[in-house]
């Protein structure tokens, strides 16, 4: 038992173009070394070439590749006795959240394209 006061989750403001707090979310896992402005840039121009490509929302579609992305199980490691075993564990959503987008973001950052706004699109 935590003995402490309770933790309390920081609060992350929404964006200023789309008012959304995935979309910051999203960008402050893709900022390196503080350049928001710079990452801000990255995921605007993105969305701008999925509306060009896809010609619907561009929001909708990052919140659907997200929703495909995140996982429901993942598998912790619990000792029995001498024995370790892999147990499949029910992710929590702010975690499946998170996972998504480091896991986009990897893989983005692993594609052979020019910028990273089509990386990111793509």
């Amino acid at each position: 038992m935590r003995r402490a006061s309770k933790i309390h989750k920081f609060e992350v403001p929404p964006d200023a173009r789309f008012n959304n707090v995935l979309v910051t979310r999203f960008i402050n896992a893709l900022m390196i070394q503080g350049k928001k402005s710079t990452a801000e840039r990255i995921f605007y121009g993105a969305v701008d070439i999925i509306e060009k490509k896809v010609g619907s929302d561009g929001l909708t579609v990052v919140k659907s590749a997200l929703a495909n992305v995140k996982p429901v199980l993942e598998v912790k490691s619990r000792r029995v006795g001498g024995a370790t075993y892999q147990v499949p564990v029910e992710v929590r959503q702010d975690r499946r959240t998170a996972l998504a987008l480091r896991w986009i973001i990897q893989y983005a950052r692993a594609r052979p394209d020019h910028s990273m706004r089509e990386r990111i699109a793509a």
